[in-house]
C-alpha cells in the first residue's frame, strides 16, 4: 500500500528549469500529499522566478549537508539524479537516518560508457559505495530497466512517467488533418538530433506548397536554424508555451517528428498521442516502450525513411486518421491509475 500519514522527503539537486524530470517529482510530491501525508521538496538552487506561477509546494533551499542533515528523521527519501543520492548516503552514516530510500532515475548514466579521467573513475565509484545505502532502485521505462541491472547487479522497478492533467483529460475533437503541418518540441542538446527535423522539412517543402513546420523550447543546436530560416514565415520558432497553446498547435498539425537517437522517455512525444496526434520516430529500443501493435508511429531505420514516412502521412489522410485512431491505445497505459498502480507496487516491495 501507499504509505499514508508519513514524513517523506523529495530531493532533486536543482530547480532551474521546468522540464518533464522536474515536473515528475512536483506530481509525485502532490501525489503523495494527498494521501495525508507531510511532504517537503529539498534542492540546493530554486528558480523562485521561473516557478512563481506554477509551483505551490513546499521547497527547502539548503547545502547538500544541511539537507542530510534535515532528512534524518524522516520516513522516506525519494532522490532524482545525482549527486542527490550521496546527500543520503551522509544522512545515513554521519546522522543515523532510518529512512527508506528510492532512487527514481529518468535517464541512462551515460558515464558508465565512458572511462576516461579520474572523475568519472570516482564518480562511478562512489556512485556504486551509495548503492549499499539505497533499499529500491526506480527507472522510467523497460528499456532502461534492463540497461541497468546489468550496471548495478541490482533489481529495478518500474514507475513510468505521466502527462499533465490537460492530456490526460482531453477529448478528441475529430481532427481534419486538412493542413499540412509538422510539429515538433524539446529542449534541443546535441543528441537530440533537430538537424533531422529541418532535413525533414527540406525534403517535403517542395512537395506541399503550404508546408508549415512548428517547433519550440530552447537549445544550443537551434540557434542556427533560428538564423538559417529567419524571414521564413512557414517555420515558426516558438519558447515554452501553456498547455493549452500546445493542445492546440498539436491540433493543427498532422504528424509529430520525434527526432532523437540517444534518449530514455520523450514525454513531448506522448503528450502527442495524448492529442491523437501520431509520431515517425527511429526504430530504437527505448521508443518501443510506447507504440502500441505497431499502429499509432511510424518506426524508421534511417533519415532518408524518416523524411519518406512524414511524406507517406501528408499525402494520405485515411492514413494520418487510421494513425490517429491507434493513438488511443497508448493513452491506456500512461494514465493516474496505472501510476497508482506502479507506485503501489513499489511500496509494498520496500516494505517487503
Amino acid at each position: 500500500m501507499i504509505p499514508k500519514n508519513k514524513k517523506i522527503a523529495i530531493l532533486h539537486p536543482y530547480m532551474n528549469n521546468i522540464w518533464w524530470a522536474v515536473k515528475m517529482m512536483i506530481f509525485l510530491w502532490n501525489f503523495l500529499q494527498g494521501k495525508w501525508n507531510e511532504v517537503c521538496f529539498y534542492t540546493t538552487y530554486f528558480d523562485k522566478e521561473l516557478f512563481k506561477n506554477f509551483l505551490q509546494i513546499e521547497v527547502k533551499v539548503l547545502s547538500k549537508f544541511k539537507i542530510s542533515y534535515q532528512i534524518r528523521k524522516y520516513d522516506y527519501i525519494i532522490i532524482w539524479n545525482s549527486p542527490m543520492q550521496f546527500v543520503w548516503v551522509l544522512s545515513k552514516i554521519l546522522f543515523l537516518s532510518k529512512a527508506k530510500i528510492l532512487w527514481w532515475h529518468h535517464h541512462y548514466p551515460w558515464y558508465y560508457s565512458e572511462n576516461k579521467g579520474f572523475q568519472i573513475f570516482l564518480k562511478k565509484y562512489l556512485e556504486k559505495f551509495s548503492l549499499n545505502f539505497i533499499d529500491l532502485l526506480i527507472w522510467n521505462s523497460f528499456y532502461i530497466v534492463e540497461s541497468l541491472k546489468k550496471i548495478y547487479k541490482r533489481e529495478v522497478w518500474i514507475l513510468n512517467p505521466v502527462v499533465d492533467k490537460e492530456f490526460i483529460f482531453y477529448k478528441n475533437k475529430n481532427l481534419a488533418f486538412d493542413s499540412k503541418t509538422l510539429i515538433t518540441y524539446w529542449r534541443w542538446v546535441k543528441w537530440k538530433n533537430v538537424k533531422q527535423i529541418f532535413d525533414t522539412y527540406e525534403f517535403l517543402k517542395n512537395n506541399f506548397q503550404n508546408l508549415k513546420l512548428l517547433i519550440w523550447w530552447e537549445g544550443e543546436e537551434l540557434k542556427f536554424y533560428k538564423e538559417k530560416y529567419k524571414g521564413n514565415k512557414k517555420i515558426k520558432f516558438l519558447w515554452l508555451v501553456n498547455k493549452k497553446s500546445i493542445i492546440y498547435n498539436l491540433e493543427q498539425s498532422n504528424v509529430f517528428l520525434f527526432p532523437s537517437k540517444v534518449d530514455s522517455f520523450w514525454i513531448s512525444a506522448l503528450e502527442s498521442i495524448f492529442v491523437w496526434i501520431p509520431v515517425i520516430a527511429f526504430n530504437e529500443k527505448w521508443v518501443v516502450e510506447i507504440v502500441q501493435n505497431w499502429q499509432n508511429w511510424y518506426l524508421v531505420s534511417d533519415s532518408l525513411e524518416f523524411s519518406q514516412k512524414a511524406l507517406e502521412v501528408l499525402n494520405d489522410k485515411n492514413k494520418n486518421i487510421e494513425l490517429s485512431r491507434w493513438c488511443v491505445k497508448t493513452r491506456e497505459n500512461f494514465t493516474y491509475s496505472r501510476f497508482e498502480e506502479q507506485l503501489e507496487n513499489i511500496f509494498l516491495k520496500l516494505r517487503g
